[in-house]
């Protein structure tokens, strides 16, 4: 394998345009923008000038390497740059209800008591004008028969006021915020069946109106001959991209065992449809012009395959690269597969530059790319000449090769890492080719009913098969290492580790065995460093949970959180707001405790006190006040910190008389009335205050 930069021009001028991209993404204003569109024109005029006179520069190319890698970076921060501008400027929206018009980008979704739709405005009425509205929001509709029956490229108008979506308001939380934003969507609204009304629904001849048909006939095909539930999730999910209809306890065991990248239409499905129809096709390679027919019959279908699994960014990665892929062998051309890769990515950041952002596009590219480059090594460690064990082999060395590759973005992203994944690709990958290549010929053969009833059988079969081994894989001990802290540096450090050493490999150079080790000292010196932080660690948090008390308390790597019974209870609310912050901090030993219990004075650890209301943590006091607390079993104490709780309406001066607090802190559990009352009288009375639900979780160290 040539890793010659010669050879991968393509890869040399993506680097820098994703540098610029991120640039974009992070610093760029709009204040900025002509000024780096200026520099780019620059750029560009002085590589033509370059160009025309090449040969009295030649001393001096190096020159020209850096005008193309500042055009490529400056390409990537104006395209980004102009690709935000119309979104970040529809921010400037008056904050009152107002009337757009706009059309739906993607099929509704159904939820419990609402339908999700995300809308493409169009126009909004400024007074008594219409003007151009560009921009994404997501609505949920109450669920009626009208909205139940929308589709994709229908036209509403909605009457609202959109609300901003807001950032996380608890320490190191997922931040949807930002998820929404790199998907150029940054307000949303909940509508009542009279706040919109169908304007027009899409025409017959649209393209993603006849795919979303095409699609939601061959799911209800399915399901009347027989596939149901589970089987019938799995089937729409693996051959039709269609995911809504996956159990969540079914999606945590497949992401449990490894195995989720099955569920998303990605390369290996479309990699699985390329070889399939590029084999069928293979008698057009003996025609005249039978070359071009072929080529122009796989991009076909592949793309009318990427339409009908709804073109979510995984396919449209994997449709793009095996694009250039077909149009490669029709030139006659053995590219690079580095070139290729980069070719697609560019396409692809071209027409949507925040695709970078997104974690399915770093482990799509990442997986390919360990593949390529990783797997050969692996493969050739082991050889055997029985091919059922070579194809074992050569599956396992795929699956440890991608593993390799992707395993830090993971444990960046989710913190967890499937122990079992070599046993689960082993299981799930012949099988999810096998339901593939068979749900193509059921739905082929809907039309011919004896046999397309023994193939829903067969197929229906093969899925509980491939369900029953992912359940009992994920059941397994020690199946899943979860809550693994991991950060941005050191995904860097294990990235470089992980290049250094192939190179170690490749050119067995003694430099980069010591570039190898410099990674591994600095990695291990950051957790080093770390993990003496959380030791030392003495910290109070007052989580943002709305309608919910929840005080936490850390001392080194334990955590001690008091709330109610009720937030005790929803595993799945404390994991979304408070678990990434234990991560983060290196929380190991974790207590639930409840707010109200009838122990009422009880050491929790060595340095927490409670009694009843009242805690100390090492040298700071604080005290819970709610609306059935009574100032007469607790007098003539000094605390630091008031927590208002339950809308209390105990009168803020008797509290300040009585307890004398430096700051008050009025939790998620009380109502936006209220605490914008308490906040008033604070500040009239001078004394520090802190509304959770306003300023979000309050945060205080402490120090001896």
């Amino acid at each position: 394998m040539d890793f010659s930069l010669n050879k991968i021009p393509l890869i040399r001028l993506l680097i820098p345009f994703i540098l610029g991209i991120v640039a974009a993404v992070y610093f760029c204003t709009a204040s900025s923008i002509p000024f780096y569109c200026f520099l780019f024109l620059l750029s560009l005029y002085l590589i033509f000038v370059f160009i025309k006179k090449i040969n009295s520069y030649y001393n001096t190319r190096w020159l020209f390497g850096i005008l193309i890698y500042t055009n490529s970076f400056l390409a990537g921060y104006n395209i980004t740059s102009f690709k935000t501008k119309d979104s970040k400027s529809f921010n400037n929206i008056s904050n009152k209800e107002q009337l757009f018009i706009g059309v739906i980008d993607e099929s509704p979704q159904e939820k419990n008591k609402t339908i999700k739709v995300v809308l493409n405005t169009e126009y909004l009425k400024n007074q008594h004008e219409w003007e151009k509205a560009k921009n994404k929001v997501i609505l949920y509709l109450e669920k009626d028969s009208l909205s139940q029956s929308l589709s994709i490229a229908d036209m509403i108008a909605i009457k609202t006021n959109l609300k901003f979506v807001s950032p996380p308001k608890n320490p190191n939380e997922f931040d949807y915020q930002n998820y929404l934003s790199n998907h150029f969507i940054y307000h949303y609204s909940y509508l009542k069946n009279r706040d919109w009304f169908l304007i027009q629904q899409a025409e017959e001849n649209n393209l993603f109106k006849i795919a979303s048909t095409v699609r939601n006939y061959l799911i209800k095909s399915l399901e009347k001959k027989g596939l149901n539930k589970n089987e019938l999730a799995i089937a729409s999910a693996l051959i039709l991209g269609y995911k809504n209809k996956i159990d969540i306890r079914l999606k945590k065991a497949y992401s449990s065992a490894g195995a989720m990248h099955v569920l998303a239409v990605s390369g290996l499905h479309v990699g699985v449809i390329y070889l399939l129809f590029n084999f069928l096709l293979v008698f057009l390679d003996k025609k005249k012009y039978g070359n071009y027919i072929k080529s122009g019959l796989l991009l076909f279908i592949l793309w009318s395959y990427a339409l009908i699994t709804g073109f979510s960014p995984s396919i449209l990665r994997a449709t793009t690269m095996f694009s250039f892929i077909v149009i490669g062998k029709l030139l006659n051309r053995n590219n690079n597969i580095f070139n290729t890769l980069a070719a697609s990515a560019l396409v692809l950041l071209i027409i949507n530059p925040l695709y970078i952002m997104e974690v399915g596009f770093q482990l799509s590219y990442a997986a390919v790319i360990g593949i390529i480059v990783i797997q050969p090594f692996i493969y050739n460690i082991f050889n055997t000449r029985w091919w059922l064990l070579d194809k074992i082999w050569e599956i396992t060395a795929v699956s440890i090769a991608a593993q390799i590759a992707t395993f830090p973005l993971a444990l960046l992203y989710f913190h967890q890492f499937p122990n079992y994944f070599i046993l689960s690709n082993l299981m799930v990958i012949p099988l999810a080719i096998t339901i593939l290549y068979l749900g193509i010929l059921t739905i082929s053969c809907l039309s011919i009913p004896i046999i397309s009833d023994y193939l829903i059988i067969a197929l229906k079969h093969l899925i509980q098969f491939l369900n029953w081994s992912v359940i009992n894989i994920e059941r397994l001990p020690y199946s899943l290492s979860n809550n693994i802290r991991f950060n941005i540096l050191d995904t860097w450090l294990i990235y470089s580790l992980i290049i250094t050493i192939i190179l170690l490999v490749l050119y067995r150079k003694f430099k980069f065995l010591v570039l190898a080790c410099i990674s591994s000292i600095l990695f291990l010196s950051s957790v080093f460093a770390r993990n003496y932080q959380d030791i030392q660690q003495r910290k109070i948090f007052v989580y943002n949970i709305t309608q919910h008390t929840a005080i936490n308390f850390l001392d080194g790597n334990s955590s001690i959180l008091l709330t109610d019974k009720e937030l005790i209870n929803k595993k799945e609310k404390l994991l979304y707001h408070i678990q990434n912050n234990w991560i983060n901090r290196g929380i190991k030993n974790k207590e639930n405790v409840p707010l109200y219990s009838k122990e009422k004075k009880r050491y929790l650890n060595n340095h927490l006190f409670k009694n009843g209301n009242f805690f100390q943590f090492y040298n700071l006091k604080a005290l819970l006040i709610d609306q059935n607390f009574e100032f007469s079993k607790i007098q003539d104490i000094k605390v630091d910190l008031v927590i208002l709780s339950n809308n209390s309406t105990h009168s803020i001066v008797h509290i300040i008389k009585s307890f004398h607090p430096k700051e008050i802190i009025i939790d998620s559990s009380n109502s936006k009335q209220l605490s914008e009352k308490i906040m008033s009288e604070a500040y009239k009375l001078g004394v520090k205050c802190h509304s959770i639900a306003k300023d979000g979780a309050f945060i205080k160290s402490i120090y001896l």
